[in-house]
């Protein structure tokens, strides 16, 4: 089991940066239970700046279909599927959607900027550097 990070965006309507976090986990079994983690890491991060209204991106489509069925989880993820289901009716409204690993470049050059800390670090209405070039790549 290694350290992984995972790295969140929330952006509003236009692809604007709203808020970052990079969140550090140790004892990761595998990357399954890193999406998942990443997953909730966004919810209660959505939850923390009080946003109403969210969609939760990933590229991971197992998660995306795990959050999104209305069967009992009975995988190795089941605990985390179920808090993040339990925290969605918390907002006004929820989607979540797959998205292509290529379009989800911003998180993951947030999880690599997560590398250089060893606690989780926030941003408001601002990202690392590196990340703001691809989110202004990505509205374009």
């Amino acid at each position: 089991m290694g350290k992984s990070v995972l790295g969140v965006i929330a952006r509003n309507n236009e692809g604007l940066v709203m808020a970052a976090c990079t969140y550090p986990w140790d004892n990761t079994p595998d990357p399954i239970t890193t999406e998942a983690r990443a997953c909730l890491q966004a919810i209660i991060m959505a939850e923390e700046m009080g946003f109403q209204e969210i969609c939760v991106e990933g590229d991971s489509l197992t998660i995306i279909k795990k959050v999104n069925s209305l069967e009992d989880d009975r995988s190795k993820i089941s605990n985390l599927i179920k808090e993040i289901r339990g925290r969605l009716p918390k907002f006004r409204a929820t989607s979540s959607r797959h998205i292509f690993r290529e379009a989800n470049r911003a998180a993951h050059e947030m999880a690599r900027e997560g590398n250089k800390y060893d606690e989780p670090r926030y941003w408001v209405e601002e990202a690392p550097t590196p990340v703001k070039r691809l989110v202004v790549q990505e509205i374009r």
